[in-house]
């Protein structure tokens, strides 16, 4: 699984790493407000076309968008020991 999202600097992709629930991590890491997609591996293209890479986001097709360290920590309460980058 990855996580898209858009910035200035185009299309960025994270790899939220194995046994972990993606969501959660595009939650925390994407940055607040920021819609993000959560998409599987198989759906991306080729790794060497990576800086050509553009994907629209929208309300429509979006999974989420990121959240502040408060949203953050009232979301995943659990989780409150987790640092939040605003």
């Amino acid at each position: 699984m990855k996580i898209l999202f858009n910035n200035s600097e185009g299309l960025q992709v994270i790899d939220p790493g194995p046994n972990v629930d993606p969501k959660i991590i595009a939650d925390k890491t994407v940055p607040k407000g920021v819609p993000y997609l959560i998409v599987g591996d198989s759906d991306l293209p080729s790794r060497e076309t990576r800086p050509a890479w553009e994907c629209e986001i929208t309300t429509e097709n979006k999974h989420g968008v990121g959240l502040s360290k408060a949203q953050f920590h009232k979301k995943y309460p659990e989780l409150s020991h987790w640092g939040v980058i605003e």
